[in-house]
């Protein structure tokens, strides 16, 4: 059995909170109403969940609760009976039978009690697991099968195949780069002068955009993970710090990175926020640290798992307002500035729904190409989650009658190594670093 300190959901685990994050954090009521939404989501997503089982589960779910809760007031009412007959010194006959029978009754009571926590204690392994499954409500924007290219800046220019080599070996052989693995590579040279100027220019486009600038904390407990969306226990999902013991497994340290999208979470988790202050945006360049799945082929910088990145994140009240959709447009011609001066040709692709993460509403690629690959390359994206970890990690601000949840854009806009490594490769023969960033290193 495991126990948690704070209340914040840690789903997919046997005897975690999950009452608090389906009465404060997460509306499944809302997420069922419309079924046959819910279910093009899920198919588009490519999921094979079936969104009438999810809800009668749910409904079976909340009559076993109701029940459990029909019994508890029977308790209370018959104890307050039962009180006043302990007070007594003698009772009569009458009383006496009273007595017995209310004893009677409240024994069978909390035998049926005892039987419907455990049979609660068991639905919350089998259903909650289900609900807690349920991706984000995808966005009517983004496409359901395929890719869809929303701009495309300049024309592609291609090498001969004799010309095409791997940005690792050209990394080398121009004095740029020491690749050993995913997890253990080093930049030399121009390579890391290139590194700190283009995320300095990067902050200076933010900044000018009247973005806030933080430095967010490279580590964050396992309840920000599992409120993420990721699952915490999995190695290969985040960084586990192995330096815990058994009794505090649930609140250990991860490493992600002070540029990660947990650090951005971590700072508004269980906070209440001035609506005065909304829409607020902020921006961070640093570092993200990512596990390398097992079973994947590493491909040089495209897949290390610590890289140097800009990323954004900006907190508007409502997802359904203009407010919300000006918001990520502002921010997507912001990131085309960087893009605008810093390559001669990118695209942005807006990505379908099978290609979105769990959390994600709708996800633009930034993209560059590989002529080694022989595609396009993700060095930067930009995505919407609605109320999605506002409602799981309890980010609210003050509406005039309730609490309300705020709805969040973020996305890592550049990921240096990945940029890199298509630039090298375009430019094999030298390094050609833009005038740009020049200016910034």
């Amino acid at each position: 059995s495991r126990h948690c300190s704070s209340e914040v959901v840690l789903s997919n685990v046997k005897s975690k909170k999950y009452d608090s994050i389906i009465r404060r954090y997460v509306d499944f009521d809302e997420r069922l109403a419309d079924i046959e939404k819910l279910q093009r989501d899920l198919t588009a997503r490519g999921l094979n969940l079936n969104a009438n089982e999810i809800k009668n589960l749910w409904e079976f779910y909340k009559s076993v609760k109701s029940n459990k809760m029909q019994l508890q007031s029977q308790n209370d009412e018959m104890s307050k009976k039962l009180s006043p007959l302990f007070k007594k010194k003698e009772l009569t006959v009458e009383e006496e039978a009273e007595f017995t029978k209310l004893k009677l009754q409240i024994k069978v009571i909390k035998q049926d009690l005892k039987t419907i926590k455990g049979a609660l204690a068991d639905l919350n392994e089998s259903i909650l697991r289900k609900l807690f499954q349920l991706p984000n409500e995808v966005d009517e924007r983004t496409p359901v099968q395929s890719p869809i290219i929303i701009k495309r800046v300049n024309s592609l220019n291609e090498r001969s195949d004799l010309e095409k080599k791997n940005h690792i070996e050209i990394g080398r052989r121009l004095g740029l780069l020491e690749y050993r693995n995913p997890m253990q590579y080093y930049l030399c040279n121009d390579a890391a002068l290139f590194e700190l100027g283009v995320l300095n220019y990067a902050g200076q486009i933010f900044s000018a955009d009247n973005m806030i600038r933080v430095a967010g904390a490279d580590f964050s407990r396992s309840l920000l993970i599992d409120g993420s969306g990721l699952n915490h226990e999995d190695p290969a999902d985040a960084f586990i710090i192995d330096n815990y013991t058994d009794a505090d497994k649930n609140s250990r340290m991860h490493l992600v990175g002070g540029a990660s999208l947990i650090s951005f979470l971590a700072m508004h988790a269980r906070q209440c926020i001035n609506p005065c202050h909304l829409p607020i945006a902020y921006f961070s360049t640093g570092r993200q640290y990512t596990p390398f799945r097992p079973g994947f082929t590493p491909i040089g910088l495209f897949t290390v798992c610590q890289a140097s990145a800009a990323l954004a994140f900006i907190l508007v009240k409502d997802a359904k307002s203009e407010e919300y959709h000006m918001q990520f447009e502002k921010l997507l011609n912001t990131v085309c500035k960087l893009y605008d001066n810093v390559c001669d040709h990118y695209q942005i692709v807006m990505r379908p729904a099978s290609e979105l993460r769990p959390w994600e509403a709708m996800r633009v690629s930034f993209e560059l190409w590989s002529p080694f690959s022989k595609q396009y390359i993700e060095v930067g994206h930009i995505s919407t989650y609605g109320e999605y970890f506002s409602k799981r990690l309890m980010i609210v601000y003050r509406s005039p009658n309730k609490s309300a949840f705020p709805s969040v854009i973020s996305g890592t806009v550049l990921s240096v190594p990945r940029l890199l490594g298509c630039l090298l490769e375009q430019n094999p023969d030298k390094f050609i670093i833009p005038q740009k960033v020049i200016e910034y290193m």
